[in-house]
């Protein structure tokens, strides 16, 4: 009988590809929407054909690697329980991905460990040389005969001895330094104002070389500033009008309208 495969694919690109480049690749390859994709890039083993012949596994697998993917076959064991129902119509390609992802996966992708069955695993990707693949959790990483050999060392503490008397591993610290004598400090009330209070602003020192004191009783009358003089104003052109003069001319004076004329008006019965 011939041997049947699977084919995987764990979001794992090959080595010279960009991850965002392989997603859009294969979003044309299966056209797959988004949803399909972040499903396949998940990180965990996702069912793309199952239970193939081998040169259809070899198909998807060309075609895959020249996408960027690093694509898993394994042989395929009891696909039958397993193969998803075929709706009336036709599925899309992005559809049967997802409906193989979503199915139950009997064909124990990582039943085989690398501590347990070796053999049995390289046999189970015979179709895909150099494939990775998955061991379940907890299986060791390293076989017995890689593993280094456990050495025992014996340590000679012939020079060390306890001490009995619990002594300190260091010096004593120096004594805290005394309290310093506040006796002669005193509180005030909130808001008293501090004379020895040292002050941030910069203090002034002006130049007073020039300036001298004058005896008591000093008259300061000669230090009163002048009186300012007032500007002589031209008032030939003015003259004064009489009492109750008029105040402007008459042709600035401001005239009714005359009445308008109604000769020519007559009223009807």
């Amino acid at each position: 009988m011939e041997d049947r495969y699977n084919v995987y694919f764990a979001g794992q690109v090959l080595d010279g590809y960009a991850l965002h480049s392989v997603r859009e690749k294969l979003a044309k390859v299966f056209n797959a929407d988004q949803a399909t994709l972040d499903k396949l890039f998940s990180g965990k083993p996702q069912l793309i054909k199952r239970d193939c012949d081998k040169a259809t596994a070899q198909k998807y697998k060309e075609t895959m690697q020249r996408a960027g993917a690093a694509v898993i076959i394994k042989t395929a064991e009891n696909t039958a329980a397993v193969a998803p129902s075929t709706p009336d119509r036709a599925m899309t390609a992005a559809e049967k991905i997802a409906a193989l992802a979503a199915a139950p996966d009997t064909t124990r992708y990582s039943s085989a460990t690398l501590g347990s069955a070796p053999q049995a695993q390289m046999e189970d990707s015979a179709a895909e040389p150099g494939a990775i693949v998955l061991a379940p959790p907890g299986t060791a990483v390293l076989r017995e005969d890689e593993r280094a050999p456990h050495i025992r060392r014996e340590v000679d503490t012939s020079g060390l001895a306890v001490d009995t008397t619990a002594a300190r591993l260091s010096d004593e610290p120096p004594p805290p330094p005394a309290a310093p004598d506040t006796r002669h400090l005193s509180m005030r009330e909130v808001g008293d104002f501090i004379p020895n209070l040292p002050s941030l602003e910069l203090p002034l020192s002006p130049d007073i070389d020039g300036i001298t004191l004058s005896a008591a009783g000093t008259d300061f009358s000669d230090c009163t500033a002048p009186e300012p003089e007032i500007a002589p104003r031209d008032v030939s052109a003015l003259e004064v009008l009489p009492a109750g003069g008029p105040l402007l001319e008459e042709q600035y004076r401001r005239r009714e309208p005359a009445a308008p004329a109604t000769d020519h008006l007559s009223l009807q019965d």
